[in-house]
């Protein structure tokens, strides 16, 4: 229940200051790449490439990315070493044990949710305007007894912006970034079954929106801001073949759309990189201007808006069987378990 209270669409995020034993570290911020590391039993692990051994209904899973929250049941962290000896090397680093939903008999449950949250920066450098920059250098360069860089009548242009084409006096974080973004969400399971067999039934699907500000004309054609869109579906069945006899079989995936600008890896580099009186952001005559060749002196709103866009689609399907045995007829409470999986996992 506590892991939902948290409004985020990937469940590694969720266990940062959550869940006691867990050390979590957000790398990312964009969506759909906003997975957070995570190492247990404390810093020995940390930055040792050491991950925990995760187990979802008894299968292991590489991560926890494509997990629909809503789809859990129980979720327990093995930390003593007592407790992870029977997962051998693998427990090593901690387990994570993870149980989804499953139906129970009885009357048709249908649970329904819709969330909408608008998500903010806590912290965005803030830069200073042209003239203030333009001041400081000169300030910097006298202290150093080498004359300024800028005259008082190009101090007033930089202020007056008469002439923007060669003293221009930009804010790069207000040309590219919005205040924030928004999320929604929306989950749709149904549960029941009667006493030979059961069923529960999940679909679930997120739409992060990203805080880049767009061209609109180019927006007619394609949508350059970073943004994702995840689809989520579960189904797990149970069925008693005989009294002691029980066959589960899940049926889970995740299809994930992520959108990107062409050259979104070098945006916040370029950003850091030009100041308030580099370059405008297009000069008068319509022509854009680049200064210098490097990453990190590029037209960073080139770079987020006119380099065309990446769209990546990830699609993975886990399909899984077990075959529980009662054994009493050897000894009460003995019986045999067999799993069987099959993942498919594709991206383009």
């Amino acid at each position: 229940g506590d892991l939902k209270r948290f409004p985020t669409s990937n469940m590694s995020n969720a266990l940062a200051g959550n869940v006691p034993g867990i050390i979590a570290r957000q790398t990312s911020g964009q969506p759909g790449k906003s997975t957070s590391e995570f190492w247990i039993r404390g810093i020995s692990t940390f930055g040792a490439s050491s991950s925990a051994y995760i187990l979802v209904d008894g299968f292991e899973r590489s991560s926890l990315d494509e997990l629909n929250i809503e789809d859990i049941e129980s979720f327990t962290v093995l930390k003593d070493a007592s407790a992870t000896a029977i997962y051998g090397s693998k427990g090593a680093n901690g387990v994570v044990l993870i149980t989804t939903k499953r139906g129970k008999a009885g009357k048709i449950n249908i649970d329904a949710k819709v969330e909408t949250s608008y998500n903010t920066r806590t912290i965005t450098p803030e830069f200073v305007d042209g003239l203030s920059y333009a001041s400081l250098m000169n300030e910097a360069l006298v202290t150093r007894n080498l004359g300024m860089a800028y005259q008082p009548e190009e101090l007033e242009l930089f202020r007056t912006q008469m002439d923007p084409d060669f003293y221009p006096n930009v804010d790069w974080m207000d040309v590219l970034m919005k205040d924030g973004a928004m999320t929604y969400r929306a989950n749709l399971n149904m549960s029941g079954g009667g006493s030979t067999a059961r069923y529960f039934v999940s679909l679930s699907y997120i739409n992060e929106e990203g805080m880049y500000k767009t061209d609109e004309a180019m927006r007619k054609d394609y949508n350059t801001n970073p943004s994702s869109q995840r689809w989520n579906y579960r189904l797990n069945t149970d069925i008693d073949i005989t009294k002691s006899t029980l066959v589960k079989v899940g049926v889970s995936g995740s299809l994930k759309k992520r959108n990107a600008p062409g050259q979104g890896a070098n945006v916040w580099t370029s950003l850091m990189g030009q100041s308030p009186i580099s370059i405008p952001v297009m000069y008068s005559n319509g022509y854009i201007p680049s200064h210098g060749t490097d990453d990190n002196r590029n037209n960073p709103w080139v770079l987020a808006t006119q380099s065309g866009y990446k769209e990546i689609w990830n699609n993975k399907i886990q399909t899984n069987i077990s075959l529980e045995q009662k054994l009493d007829f050897i000894t009460k409470g003995l019986r045999f378990e067999g799993r069987f999986g099959f993942d498919t996992s594709n991206q383009s």
